[in-house]
């Protein structure tokens, strides 16, 4: 898609991907892409001469024209990118568009299911993800021992400003809080979170992985899905975990 039909960028001060091979009577005998990986090793649609090749490809495969569209038909939202804010977030109002929340997610209604945006019971913005020893839930990895040893049990990261807010020392045990549920995790004071300004405010977050749950190891700690909020995207209903409001404080302090 950043190259012409020739496989040569449209750009090329701002080379992503490019076609390089031999050119006899205007012609590609042979050649290969440099620089990003291609989806296929097929050569472009056209030589340099402007012939079409009938063993190019169009670049987008996963469609069955082979062209990028900008919208797809089918989604229960759309048809074009909108910005919604989390259905838990540190705001009031969201700046990109007069709709708060995405207005078909799936949301459930149980009473378990609490949502609670600008609590100041819950200042801080909760993140999870993932950690390079551990796969999925844990289920498998967590019995691996030379993996466990690496990481061992469930941590919650966070910024230096917010560990010297709330007089937290690397590796202290604490308690992290959302309007859904509690565990404890060790504190890891890091610079790989920074503190955030949005709309003025300062806003903190952290971030735990979501690997550890309830059989092994015995101290390995809860699951990260005790805090997060049971909501889905409207289309594959893949959970809202990446953003939630928490709290956290030592242990001794809870």
């Amino acid at each position: 898609a950043s190259v012409d039909l020739q496989g040569k960028p449209w750009n090329p001060k701002r080379v992503v991907v490019q076609y390089v091979g031999e050119v006899e009577d205007g012609k590609y005998t042979k050649g290969s892409w440099k620089g990003d990986v291609p989806d296929g090793p097929w050569p472009p649609l056209a030589n340099p001469d402007g012939s079409r090749r009938e063993d190019g490809r169009l670049p987008f495969i996963m469609r069955a024209d082979g062209y990028g569209a900008i919208f797809g038909p089918g989604m229960k939202d759309g048809p074009f990118p909108e910005h919604y804010e989390p259905m838990e977030c540190p705001v009031e109002k969201n700046l990109m568009s007069a709709q708060f929340v995405n207005p078909v997610a799936a949301v459930f209604k149980s009473d378990q299911d609490v949502v609670k945006t600008c609590d100041p019971r819950f200042p801080f913005v909760g993140t999870t993800y993932r950690v390079t020893e551990h796969w999925q839930t844990g289920v498998l990895t967590r019995w691996q021992p030379w993996l466990l040893e690496a990481e061992p049990q469930i941590f919650v990261e966070m910024s230096e400003h917010l560990a010297k807010l709330k007089n937290i020392q690397n590796g202290e045990l604490v308690v992290v809080e959302s309007a859904r549920g509690r565990l404890e995790a060790v504190a890891i004071v890091t610079k790989r979170l920074q503190t955030l300004t949005v709309m003025d405010h300062e806003i903190h977050q952290v971030g735990l992985p979501w690997h550890f749950g309830w059989v092994w190891p015995p101290n390995g700690g809860d699951s990260a899905n005790l805090l997060t909020p049971a909501v889905g995207d409207p289309n594959t209903r893949i959970p809202e975990t990446k953003s939630f409001m928490v709290n956290v404080r030592k242990k001794k302090e809870a």
